[in-house]
């Protein structure tokens, strides 16, 4: 199982406020939760390989997004413990 946290960036990232946290039985429920979440952000990056990459090698994944509105946000995924 995984922990899905998407945070709004603001001040130039300097605030960060938490806006969703939701749960994933797997890595492509995870990245499928960002995606309803986030329609018009740019998830290229965020593939199922690259994230268990980053899970296995420093317990977590996390990166920036930008969405076609102007919103920035945090993305984190992690396995719980």
């Amino acid at each position: 199982m995984f922990r899905i946290a998407i945070s709004r960036l603001s001040d130039d990232g300097w605030s960060v406020t938490p806006e969703r946290r939701a749960t994933a039985l797997s890595v492509d429920e995870a990245i499928s939760s960002i995606r309803e979440h986030l329609p018009t952000a740019d998830t290229r990056a965020v593939r199922s390989d690259t994230v268990q990459r980053s899970v296995n090698r420093i317990n977590d994944f996390r990166t920036d997004l930008a969405t076609a509105e102007g919103g920035h946000y945090r993305v984190v995924i992690a396995p719980m413990m």
